[in-house]
């Protein structure tokens, strides 16, 4: 068994490009698990630096490559591929091609004064990877989440699903929350927690939280980081993470 660890008819639409402007949020997606309820709305480019430590080794991801670009107002793709090392605390280390990824980000509900905005983002990984890098199994990941802004904060909720493509895969459900802060036009914080599980075993969930941040450098540049930690892994290790992101819009 297997289990991975249309043009604004609006009034004075001409406000929206203004506001997005002043909002780093809308331009780039952010570092944490729980993801956004923003399609890409310009093309960019992004380079990540991931670590995860367990007891019994350290896993990198140096560097992941990502592009992303819109398809349309509300719909957007984005394709990775990177080079992973893992090594065990016992000396040994591996490394090569992690999986290449393929998502699309589909806002079908647009935020209001008075409802959240509605995304689906079904994301695939096909299994391309080096063995002991890749995850040995494609899989399809499809998170629904729902997001709203309150003044400086935003909360965004998800629930996902996650099927395998091999017989002996236990796919996994999922649930998060997001909350982030932003104290001013360059700068937002935030927090989420996650948790999963295999779909038919509640007692072997992964419970794990999060804090990061997105800087908007320039009008281009966005840096972020994370640190993350696991709660409670009934299935697995504890785990603490770390991540860097630099992301170019162009």
């Amino acid at each position: 068994m297997r289990i991975p660890s249309t043009p604004s008819r609006r009034p004075y639409g001409w406000l929206l490009p203004a506001l997005a402007a002043l909002l780093p949020a809308t331009a780039f997606a952010g570092p944490w698990e729980v993801g956004s309820t923003s399609p890409s709305t310009s093309r960019k480019v992004k380079a990540e630096v991931t670590w995860k430590h367990t007891d019994s080794k350290d896993t990198w991801a140096r560097p992941v490559l990502k592009f992303a670009a819109p398809l349309a107002r509300d719909l957007s793709f984005e394709v990775a591929a990177g080079y992973g090392i893992v090594e065990k605390s016992n000396g040994a280390t591996r490394s090569g091609a992690k999986d290449f990824t393929g998502k699309l980000k589909w806002r079908f509900v647009e935020e209001g004064d008075r409802r959240p905005a509605w995304l689906v983002e079904p994301k695939f990984s096909f299994d391309t990877g080096s063995p002991g890098i890749g995850g040995g199994v494609t899989t399809l990941k499809t998170p629904l989440r729902a997001g709203k802004q309150f003044g400086k904060l935003r909360l965004t909720a998800e629930v996902s699903h996650t099927h395998g493509f091999a017989h002996d895969y236990d796919d996994l459900v999922g649930y998060g929350a997001l909350l982030e802060y932003a104290p001013n036009p360059r700068w937002i914080v935030g927090v989420d927690l996650l948790n999963d599980r295999p779909l038919h075993d509640g007692g072997r969930y992964h419970l794990r939280g999060n804090a990061a941040f997105k800087y908007k450098a320039s009008k281009r540049l966005e840096l972020q980081g994370l640190l993350g930690r696991s709660a409670e892994n009934r299935r697995g290790e504890l785990a603490t993470s770390a991540k860097f992101v630099a992301a170019y819009k162009f």
